[in-house]
């Protein structure tokens, strides 16, 4: 059997679950395990299926049909421009965050600054806004102690600088001096003094009726406490609002991903308890993503 005969085959058996998404997903099945790229499945004919080829093929196509997704088959996902480790205690990583990494790197300036991740899970926008600005410095926080490990991985081997050039990620134990990783809820085990420039969170926003409604490859798979934000899906935006101008300097501000349909009730929760410069950035889809917000008048103009 050739790798564009097994292609096809993992095609047919996929196609009733998934639809137009078959081929992709058939793509990913059989170059990931074979370790070929797309363009080789298709025209490198020298390829020969070994029967351990095959075994390992259809049960990675077996898991997926029962609706594991294939980043956790793999441990890994893509994430703005970098391939990045997960595992059942993150979520996995979706376009829509990559919102969120953008709109903190188009409005804070690159110059020293201090910020915190809440609910850090695999650690991702901490080492891309790390990675891109090296001279910001991270305090990344999560409850989950699965999570933060996952989190270690990823920092480790993201290519952060650390104020001067590349560590060696092969001989280093220890996350860089740039990214602090604390296992905590929210920012309780954090001094609550002004030292941040800004914060930064993708807290879980998925309401209890919402929950009910994901599909096997989330609900069966995803870690619902990165899921599921309380009753209307606000629990943690309300959290958020009341604590984060202790741990702000003044001006600082906070960087928010939301659901598509909270585009008004997160900024009316951040207005209501007095924040300013509320602002709400819309993703590539043309759907609300993103809150921003200044914890006082002075510098809330970051537009």
């Amino acid at each position: 059997m050739t790798a564009s005969e097994l292609l096809r085959n993992i095609r047919t058996q996929l196609a009733p679950l998934y639809g137009d998404f078959a081929q992709p997903n058939a793509e990913a099945v059989v170059g990931t395990a074979l370790s070929i790229t797309r363009v080789q499945l298709y025209t490198d004919t020298s390829i020969i299926i070994g029967d351990d080829d095959l075994a390992r093929v259809n049960a990675i196509t077996q898991r997926h049909l029962k609706g594991e997704p294939l980043q956790y088959i793999f441990g890994m996902a893509y994430f703005y421009d970098r391939e990045f480790f997960v595992d059942a205690n993150v979520l996995i990583p979706r376009p829509d965050t990559e919102t969120l990494v953008e709109a903190v790197i188009n409005s804070e300036k690159d110059c020293p600054a201090r910020f915190a991740d809440i609910g850090t899970g695999s650690g991702i926008i901490a080492a891309v806004l790390a990675a891109h600005r090296p001279k910001w410095r991270a305090v990344a926080v999560d409850i989950s102690y699965g999570a933060l490990r996952v989190a270690k991985k990823n920092i480790l081997s993201s290519g952060i600088t650390n104020g001067r050039e590349r560590m060696d990620r092969q001989d280093s134990s220890s996350p860089p001096k740039n990214i602090h990783l604390v296992c905590c809820d929210m920012l309780t085990a954090v001094r609550p003094e002004k030292q941040f420039d800004f914060i930064v969170s993708n807290p879980p926003y998925i309401s209890s009726t919402q929950m009910k409604a994901l599909g096997n490859s989330v609900a069966g798979y995803e870690p619902h406490t990165a899921l599921r934000g309380g009753n209307d899906g606000l629990d943690y935006y309300r959290m958020i609002s009341g604590c984060a101008k202790m741990y702000l300097k003044d001006g600082g501000r906070v960087y928010l991903e939301i659901g598509y349909d909270q585009g008004e009730s997160v900024p009316g929760i951040f207005s209501d308890d007095g924040w300013a410069g509320i602002a709400v950035t819309k993703d590539l889809a043309g759907n609300n993503r993103v809150v921003t917000a200044s914890s006082s008048q002075k510098l809330a103009d970051f537009s």
